[in-house]
Protein backbone atom coordinates (compact mmCIF):
# COMPACT_ATOMS: atom_id res chain seq x y z
CA UNK A 1 0.00 0.00 0.00
CA UNK A 2 1.11 3.54 -0.68
CA UNK A 3 1.34 6.19 2.01
CA UNK A 4 -1.87 7.81 0.72
CA UNK A 5 -3.90 4.66 1.35
CA UNK A 6 -4.22 3.79 -2.36
CA UNK A 7 -3.17 0.32 -3.59
CA UNK A 8 0.06 0.45 -5.61
CA UNK A 9 -0.43 -0.24 -9.31
CA UNK A 10 0.94 -3.66 -10.35
CA UNK A 11 2.99 -3.20 -13.58
CA UNK A 12 2.38 -6.83 -14.51
CA UNK A 13 -1.19 -5.84 -15.48
CA UNK A 14 0.16 -3.55 -18.18
CA UNK A 15 2.44 -6.33 -19.44
CA UNK A 16 -0.57 -8.66 -19.51
CA UNK A 17 -2.57 -6.34 -21.76
CA UNK A 18 0.45 -5.66 -23.99
CA UNK A 19 1.23 -9.37 -24.40
CA UNK A 20 4.61 -9.21 -22.68
CA UNK A 21 3.99 -12.10 -20.25
CA UNK A 22 4.74 -15.73 -20.89
CA UNK A 23 1.97 -18.32 -20.67
CA UNK A 24 3.08 -19.39 -17.19
CA UNK A 25 3.23 -15.77 -16.00
CA UNK A 26 -0.23 -15.09 -17.38
CA UNK A 27 -1.72 -18.13 -15.62
CA UNK A 28 -0.11 -17.09 -12.34
CA UNK A 29 -1.40 -13.52 -12.64
CA UNK A 30 -4.94 -14.68 -13.49
CA UNK A 31 -4.96 -16.79 -10.30
CA UNK A 32 -3.95 -13.69 -8.30
CA UNK A 33 -6.68 -11.65 -9.98
CA UNK A 34 -9.29 -14.18 -8.90
CA UNK A 35 -8.16 -13.93 -5.28
CA UNK A 36 -7.39 -10.19 -4.98
CA UNK A 37 -10.37 -7.76 -5.47
CA UNK A 38 -8.06 -4.71 -5.55
CA UNK A 39 -5.90 -6.21 -8.27
CA UNK A 40 -9.02 -7.25 -10.15
CA UNK A 41 -10.37 -3.69 -9.99
CA UNK A 42 -7.12 -2.34 -11.46
CA UNK A 43 -7.31 -4.92 -14.24
CA UNK A 44 -10.91 -3.97 -15.00
CA UNK A 45 -9.92 -0.29 -15.25
CA UNK A 46 -7.09 -1.15 -17.65
CA UNK A 47 -9.42 -3.36 -19.70
CA UNK A 48 -11.81 -0.43 -20.16
CA UNK A 49 -8.97 1.90 -21.16
CA UNK A 50 -7.51 -0.50 -23.71
CA UNK A 51 -10.94 -1.22 -25.17
CA UNK A 52 -11.51 2.50 -25.73
CA UNK A 53 -8.08 2.98 -27.26
CA UNK A 54 -8.40 -0.01 -29.57
CA UNK A 55 -11.77 1.21 -30.76
CA UNK A 56 -9.95 4.02 -32.53
CA UNK A 57 -7.70 1.65 -34.49
CA UNK A 58 -10.37 1.01 -37.12
CA UNK A 59 -9.58 4.39 -38.68
CA UNK A 60 -7.25 4.22 -41.68
CA UNK A 61 -5.36 7.12 -43.20
CA UNK A 62 -5.80 7.80 -46.95
CA UNK A 63 -3.32 5.85 -49.09
CA UNK A 64 -1.74 9.01 -50.48
CA UNK A 65 -1.49 10.84 -47.14
CA UNK A 66 2.31 10.63 -46.97
CA UNK A 67 2.70 11.92 -50.56
CA UNK A 68 0.35 14.84 -49.87
CA UNK A 69 2.22 15.78 -46.68
CA UNK A 70 5.59 15.76 -48.50
CA UNK A 71 4.16 17.92 -51.28
CA UNK A 72 2.94 20.48 -48.72
CA UNK A 73 6.35 20.48 -47.02
CA UNK A 74 8.15 21.12 -50.34
CA UNK A 75 5.73 23.92 -51.22
CA UNK A 76 6.46 25.62 -47.90
CA UNK A 77 10.10 26.09 -48.88
CA UNK A 78 13.15 25.73 -46.67
CA UNK A 79 12.58 25.81 -42.91
CA UNK A 80 13.28 29.12 -41.15
CA UNK A 81 16.64 29.55 -39.50
CA UNK A 82 16.30 29.88 -35.75
CA UNK A 83 19.01 31.76 -33.91
CA UNK A 84 19.11 31.35 -30.18
CA UNK A 85 21.54 32.46 -27.47
CA UNK A 86 23.60 29.76 -25.74
CA UNK A 87 21.58 27.91 -23.10
CA UNK A 88 22.98 25.20 -20.86
CA UNK A 89 19.71 23.24 -20.74
CA UNK A 90 19.32 23.21 -24.53
CA UNK A 91 23.00 22.32 -25.00
CA UNK A 92 22.62 19.41 -22.61
CA UNK A 93 19.54 18.18 -24.48
CA UNK A 94 21.37 18.37 -27.80
CA UNK A 95 24.36 16.47 -26.43
CA UNK A 96 22.10 13.67 -25.17
CA UNK A 97 19.80 13.68 -28.19
CA UNK A 98 20.73 10.12 -29.11
CA UNK A 99 19.57 8.89 -25.73
CA UNK A 100 16.14 10.51 -25.83
CA UNK A 101 13.34 7.96 -25.26
CA UNK A 102 11.42 7.27 -28.47
CA UNK A 103 8.07 5.54 -28.72
CA UNK A 104 8.58 2.84 -31.29
CA UNK A 105 5.08 1.59 -32.13
CA UNK A 106 1.38 1.75 -31.44
CA UNK A 107 1.71 -0.67 -28.55
CA UNK A 108 4.00 1.76 -26.72
CA UNK A 109 1.60 4.63 -27.39
CA UNK A 110 -1.31 2.60 -26.04
CA UNK A 111 0.68 1.72 -22.93
CA UNK A 112 1.56 5.35 -22.21
CA UNK A 113 -2.04 6.47 -22.79
CA UNK A 114 -3.32 3.76 -20.47
CA UNK A 115 -0.93 4.82 -17.73
CA UNK A 116 -1.98 8.46 -18.09
CA UNK A 117 -5.68 7.58 -17.87
CA UNK A 118 -5.03 5.33 -14.88
CA UNK A 119 -3.02 8.04 -13.11
CA UNK A 120 -5.82 10.54 -13.65
CA UNK A 121 -8.44 8.09 -12.44
CA UNK A 122 -6.55 7.42 -9.23
CA UNK A 123 -4.98 10.81 -8.62
CA UNK A 124 -7.84 13.25 -9.25
CA UNK A 125 -10.24 11.72 -6.66
CA UNK A 126 -7.40 11.68 -4.13
CA UNK A 127 -6.64 15.35 -4.76
CA UNK A 128 -10.32 16.26 -4.43
CA UNK A 129 -10.52 14.35 -1.16
CA UNK A 130 -7.44 16.13 0.17
CA UNK A 131 -8.89 19.50 -0.83
CA UNK A 132 -12.22 18.77 0.90
CA UNK A 133 -10.42 17.55 4.02
CA UNK A 134 -8.30 20.71 4.06
CA UNK A 135 -11.38 22.93 3.76
CA UNK A 136 -13.11 21.03 6.54
CA UNK A 137 -10.10 21.44 8.84
CA UNK A 138 -9.85 25.13 7.94
CA UNK A 139 -13.51 25.58 8.79
CA UNK A 140 -13.01 23.79 12.12
CA UNK A 141 -10.10 26.13 12.90
CA UNK A 142 -12.23 29.20 12.13
CA UNK A 143 -14.99 28.04 14.45
CA UNK A 144 -12.50 27.28 17.22
CA UNK A 145 -11.15 30.85 17.01
CA UNK A 146 -14.68 32.29 17.03
CA UNK A 147 -15.39 30.11 20.06
CA UNK A 148 -12.48 31.71 21.89
CA UNK A 149 -13.88 35.12 21.03
CA UNK A 150 -17.30 34.14 22.38
CA UNK A 151 -15.77 32.91 25.63
CA UNK A 152 -13.77 36.13 26.05
CA UNK A 153 -16.93 38.15 25.41
CA UNK A 154 -18.80 36.09 28.02
CA UNK A 155 -16.01 36.60 30.55
CA UNK A 156 -16.22 40.35 29.98
CA UNK A 157 -20.03 40.64 30.09
CA UNK A 158 -21.05 38.44 33.00
CA UNK A 159 -21.48 35.16 31.01
CA UNK A 160 -23.67 36.78 28.34
CA UNK A 161 -23.25 35.64 24.74
CA UNK A 162 -22.69 38.22 21.96
CA UNK A 163 -25.95 40.15 21.55
CA UNK A 164 -26.85 43.30 19.60
CA UNK A 165 -30.28 43.95 21.11
CA UNK A 166 -33.85 42.94 20.28
CA UNK A 167 -37.39 44.38 20.49
CA UNK A 168 -40.92 43.19 19.80
CA UNK A 169 -40.88 45.27 16.58
CA UNK A 170 -37.86 43.37 15.21
CA UNK A 171 -37.75 40.44 12.79
CA UNK A 172 -34.81 38.28 11.78
CA UNK A 173 -36.69 37.36 8.60
CA UNK A 174 -36.64 40.06 5.88
CA UNK A 175 -40.02 41.80 5.82
CA UNK A 176 -41.75 44.86 4.39
CA UNK A 177 -44.34 44.91 7.17
CA UNK A 178 -44.89 48.50 8.40
CA UNK A 179 -43.23 49.31 11.69
CA UNK A 180 -41.15 46.12 11.72
CA UNK A 181 -37.36 46.44 11.60
CA UNK A 182 -35.30 43.64 10.05
CA UNK A 183 -32.47 42.59 12.35
CA UNK A 184 -30.54 39.71 10.72
CA UNK A 185 -29.48 37.21 13.34
CA UNK A 186 -25.88 37.53 12.17
CA UNK A 187 -25.84 41.07 13.59
CA UNK A 188 -25.50 39.57 17.07
CA UNK A 189 -22.07 38.26 16.06
CA UNK A 190 -20.86 41.71 15.04
CA UNK A 191 -19.84 42.80 18.59
CA UNK A 192 -17.07 40.18 18.39
CA UNK A 193 -15.49 42.21 15.59
CA UNK A 194 -16.25 45.77 16.61
CA UNK A 195 -15.08 45.16 20.19
CA UNK A 196 -12.00 43.24 19.00
CA UNK A 197 -12.79 39.90 20.60
CA UNK A 198 -12.11 38.51 17.09
CA UNK A 199 -9.40 40.40 15.21
CA UNK A 200 -9.50 38.77 11.79
CA UNK A 201 -12.77 39.10 9.80
CA UNK A 202 -11.65 36.21 7.58
CA UNK A 203 -12.44 33.83 10.42
CA UNK A 204 -16.15 34.36 9.75
CA UNK A 205 -15.85 32.90 6.22
CA UNK A 206 -15.79 29.15 5.63
CA UNK A 207 -13.00 28.08 3.22
CA UNK A 208 -15.49 26.00 1.20
CA UNK A 209 -17.92 28.90 0.71
CA UNK A 210 -17.79 31.82 -1.71
CA UNK A 211 -17.57 34.45 0.96
CA UNK A 212 -15.99 37.87 1.19
CA UNK A 213 -14.55 38.97 4.56
CA UNK A 214 -15.74 42.21 6.11
CA UNK A 215 -13.29 45.00 5.10
CA UNK A 216 -11.15 45.82 8.10
CA UNK A 217 -11.34 49.57 7.54
CA UNK A 218 -15.16 49.44 7.60
CA UNK A 219 -15.60 47.56 10.88
CA UNK A 220 -15.74 50.65 13.15
CA UNK A 221 -18.06 52.48 10.77
CA UNK A 222 -20.99 50.05 10.97
CA UNK A 223 -23.12 48.10 13.42
CA UNK A 224 -23.59 45.06 11.18
CA UNK A 225 -21.82 43.10 8.48
CA UNK A 226 -22.08 44.82 5.10
CA UNK A 227 -23.12 41.68 3.25
CA UNK A 228 -24.39 38.19 4.01
CA UNK A 229 -21.24 36.87 2.34
CA UNK A 230 -19.19 38.37 5.20
CA UNK A 231 -20.46 35.54 7.44
CA UNK A 232 -20.64 31.86 6.55
CA UNK A 233 -21.64 30.57 9.98
CA UNK A 234 -25.17 30.77 11.42
CA UNK A 235 -25.43 31.81 15.07
CA UNK A 236 -27.85 30.85 17.82
CA UNK A 237 -31.24 32.56 17.36
CA UNK A 238 -31.26 35.39 19.91
CA UNK A 239 -34.93 36.37 19.51
CA UNK A 240 -36.17 34.14 22.31
CA UNK A 241 -34.61 32.68 25.45
CA UNK A 242 -30.95 33.60 25.19
CA UNK A 243 -28.46 31.14 26.66
CA UNK A 244 -25.50 32.22 28.77
CA UNK A 245 -22.07 30.73 29.23
CA UNK A 246 -23.40 29.04 32.39
CA UNK A 247 -25.91 26.89 30.47
CA UNK A 248 -25.49 23.39 29.07
CA UNK A 249 -21.98 23.25 27.56
CA UNK A 250 -23.21 20.90 24.81
CA UNK A 251 -25.41 23.60 23.26
CA UNK A 252 -24.43 24.30 19.61
CA UNK A 253 -24.07 28.05 19.06
CA UNK A 254 -22.33 28.22 15.65
CA UNK A 255 -22.05 25.82 12.72
CA UNK A 256 -21.75 25.54 8.96
CA UNK A 257 -24.57 27.09 6.93
CA UNK A 258 -28.18 26.16 7.72
CA UNK A 259 -29.58 24.31 4.65
CA UNK A 260 -33.18 25.20 5.54
CA UNK A 261 -32.76 28.99 5.82
CA UNK A 262 -30.93 31.52 3.66
CA UNK A 263 -30.37 34.81 5.50
CA UNK A 264 -33.52 34.26 7.53
CA UNK A 265 -35.72 33.13 4.64
CA UNK A 266 -37.01 29.50 4.79
CA UNK A 267 -35.90 27.61 1.70
CA UNK A 268 -38.54 24.88 2.02
CA UNK A 269 -42.04 24.57 3.42
CA UNK A 270 -41.06 23.58 6.93
CA UNK A 271 -44.60 22.41 7.64
CA UNK A 272 -43.77 19.35 5.55
CA UNK A 273 -40.66 18.47 7.51
CA UNK A 274 -42.36 15.67 9.52
CA UNK A 275 -42.68 13.80 6.19
CA UNK A 276 -39.11 14.52 5.15
CA UNK A 277 -36.04 12.56 6.10
CA UNK A 278 -34.66 15.44 8.16
CA UNK A 279 -31.73 13.36 9.38
CA UNK A 280 -30.24 13.63 5.89
CA UNK A 281 -30.44 17.43 5.63
CA UNK A 282 -26.87 18.41 6.39
CA UNK A 283 -25.16 21.68 5.57
CA UNK A 284 -24.16 22.13 1.93
CA UNK A 285 -20.84 23.66 2.98
CA UNK A 286 -19.01 20.33 2.77
CA UNK A 287 -20.90 18.51 0.08
CA UNK A 288 -23.73 17.44 2.38
CA UNK A 289 -21.47 15.01 4.24
CA UNK A 290 -21.97 16.77 7.57
CA UNK A 291 -21.17 19.99 9.39
CA UNK A 292 -18.71 21.48 11.85
CA UNK A 293 -20.51 22.55 15.03
CA UNK A 294 -19.20 24.85 17.78
CA UNK A 295 -20.62 24.14 21.24
CA UNK A 296 -21.01 26.54 24.13
CA UNK A 297 -17.89 25.23 25.87
CA UNK A 298 -15.72 25.99 22.82
CA UNK A 299 -15.44 22.51 21.34
CA UNK A 300 -15.76 21.99 17.57
CA UNK A 301 -17.44 18.74 16.55
CA UNK A 302 -17.96 17.13 13.14
CA UNK A 303 -21.49 15.75 12.95
CA UNK A 304 -23.17 13.79 10.16
CA UNK A 305 -26.72 14.63 11.23
CA UNK A 306 -28.49 17.88 12.24
CA UNK A 307 -29.80 16.10 15.35
CA UNK A 308 -26.62 17.06 17.19
CA UNK A 309 -27.97 19.48 19.77
CA UNK A 310 -28.70 18.88 23.44
CA UNK A 311 -30.56 15.57 23.80
CA UNK A 312 -30.74 15.12 20.01
CA UNK A 313 -32.18 18.56 19.25
CA UNK A 314 -32.27 19.58 15.55
CA UNK A 315 -29.89 22.52 15.23
CA UNK A 316 -31.61 23.89 12.08
CA UNK A 317 -35.14 24.34 13.50
CA UNK A 318 -37.02 25.52 16.58
CA UNK A 319 -38.79 22.92 18.67
CA UNK A 320 -42.51 22.85 17.94
CA UNK A 321 -42.36 25.52 15.20
CA UNK A 322 -43.16 24.77 11.52
CA UNK A 323 -44.14 28.23 10.23
CA UNK A 324 -41.73 31.12 10.73
CA UNK A 325 -42.54 34.83 10.66
CA UNK A 326 -39.14 36.04 11.85
CA UNK A 327 -40.10 36.78 15.45
CA UNK A 328 -39.85 33.26 16.81
CA UNK A 329 -37.03 32.30 19.15
CA UNK A 330 -36.02 29.42 21.43
CA UNK A 331 -38.33 28.74 24.35
CA UNK A 332 -35.54 27.07 26.29
CA UNK A 333 -31.81 27.66 26.59
CA UNK A 334 -31.18 24.14 25.22
CA UNK A 335 -33.07 24.67 21.95
CA UNK A 336 -30.59 25.39 19.15
CA UNK A 337 -31.73 27.32 16.10
CA UNK A 338 -28.73 28.49 14.10
CA UNK A 339 -29.43 31.40 11.72
CA UNK A 340 -27.55 34.02 9.72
Amino acid sequence: MSSSGQAAFDPRLLDLHLGHLSTAEQESLWRELAADPTLAAQNEALTTVFAALRAEQGWRAPADLAVRVLDRVRQAGPPPRVVRPPDEWTDAAERTNGRVLRLGNLRDLVAVAALIVLAIGVGVPSLMHMRERGERLGCSWNLAQLGRGVQQYASTFNASLPFAGWSRDASWKPTSEPGVVTVPNRRHLYPLLVQAFVLDPRLFVCPSQRGAPMPRDAIRLHNDFLDARNVSYPYQNMAGVRPSARDDPRLPILADENPLFDDGVPLVDLRRLPWTDVARINSRAHGGAGQNVLTLDGHVLWTVTPFSGVDGDNIWTLNGVTEYTGREGPRAATDSHLLK
